[in-house]
Formats: C-alpha cells, sequence, structure tokens
C-alpha cells in the first residue's frame, strides 16, 4: 500500500543518521506539513512544488536547507537536508511534473538523484535519464555536478544573483523549477535574465509553467 503515513511525517527523523557532521544543530526541523505521492503505485515524496505563486523561492541558503512554505497550501521547498537524507535511504528515482496554461501535463523521469554532502553545497548527481517513460527531452543532466547556490551563496557566473531562485546553476540552467511564477505563463523578464519557471525544452525560456512537482521515490 506504499508508505505509511506515520513514516511519511516522521521523514524528518531519517537526517539524523546521515553521519555528515557538517550539518548544522536543528536543521532536521521542518516548519509545516509533508506531502507524500503514491501516484503509479509506488509512494513517494514530493520535495518541491510550484502551483498557485503563493510562495516566493528567492530565498537565501539558510532557508533552501530547512525548507519553507507549505505542502498543505501548494506552494513549497522540502529542504536539501531532507532531501539529502531520503536520496541516501534509497529515494533516487526522480519525477518532475509539468503543466502549462493549456493544461497540458507533462513528465520527465531520471533513475538516479542524488546529493552531495552539505560540505559540497549539496552537489547535484542526475543521471540515467528514463527516455522511454518521458515526454519530454532531458533539460536536467545540464546542471549535473553542480553545487546548489543562492543570491547570497552564489555560483561562480553570479545566475543566482541574477535569476534569484536557488538552483543548482551551470551557465545558467535550462530549466528553473525555482522560478518566479507568472499568472499567464508567457512573460518579459524585468531584470534582463529569465527568471520564469521555464522548461527550455518544451516552451521556452519565456514561458513560465503554471505548474511544476519534483517527486522522489524508491525503484
Amino acid at each position: 500500500m506504499g508508505l505509511s503515513s506515520v513514516f511519511c511525517v516522521a521523514v524528518v527523523g531519517i537526517a539524523l543518521v546521515l553521519g555528515d557532521t557538517n550539518i548544522p544543530a536543528g536543521a532536521v526541523e521542518f516548519e509545516g506539513d509533508v506531502y507524500c505521492t503514491f501516484e503509479e503505485g509506488s509512494g513517494g515524496f514530493v520535495i518541491m512544488q510550484q502551483k498557485y505563486g503563493h510562495v516566493s523561492f528567492v530565498q537565501n541558503y539558510q532557508r533552501y536547507l530547512y525548507g519553507f512554505g507549505s505542502a498543505h497550501l501548494g506552494d513549497f521547498w522540502f529542504g536539501l537536508i531532507k532531501t539529502k537524507a531520503l536520496t541516501d535511504h534509497g529515494y533516487n528515482k526522480l519525477t518532475v511534473w509539468m503543466q502549462d496554461c493549456n493544461n497540458i501535463l507533462k513528465k520527465v523521469i531520471y533513475n538516479w538523484f542524488s546529493l552531495g554532502p552539505f560540505s559540497t553545497h549539496f552537489k547535484l548527481n542526475i543521471h540515467s535519464f528514463d527516455h522511454l517513460n518521458s515526454n519530454l527531452p532531458d533539460d536536467f543532466s545540464f546542471n549535473n555536478g553542480m553545487p546548489f547556490a543562492t543570491y547570497d551563496k552564489p555560483d561562480i557566473n553570479h545566475c543566482a544573483i541574477h535569476q534569484r531562485g536557488g538552483w543548482w546553476y551551470n551557465r545558467c540552467t535550462k530549466t528553473l523549477p525555482t522560478g518566479r511564477y507568472y499568472q499567464n505563463c508567457w512573460y518579459t523578464p524585468q531584470r534582463g535574465f529569465y527568471d520564469g519557471i521555464y522548461y527550455e525544452a518544451w516552451r521556452g525560456y519565456s514561458y513560465s509553467l503554471k505548474y511544476i512537482r519534483m517527486d522522489l521515490s524508491k525503484h
């Protein structure tokens, strides 16, 4: 029947056994609820979602560590430390759901997603793109091997400063799930840099998606 609700709510506890002495004290605390998913027969966790645009993803590094927003209310970031805890415990399959303003739903699947330790700024390890079960080309692998960056802990190219949302930037990125929510999807960037919730291989840089969600599950 998938994950138990008890384990879902208690997921923050698994971060305690990571063995990473660089994780700051209290980092496993999470203000808010945890969003589980049971689609396609396998239980998993939603690690981020933008649905209504009620929560700004322009947040500092500490907020990205701990998590922010509300799963119950629709817009949230689970937290880097807890996400790493999940991947260290076998939740390494990433499914990303996307919807445009025409209510067309797309998804991409990666059979391996994990994060490096705190000392590497949670370096991204993503590969094994599932061509058969995805219905968009791969845009996430461009960010493979990159550390997580925010405006107050920027990447070497200052993409986080210009595009504002925290992400694993690499000159800069072909997709930005943490981008700014634009109600009408098509947009003109106000700061000279594309900052919407875009997926370049589908709608291009100047189209901000209506909905995006990242799920982690076991194989």
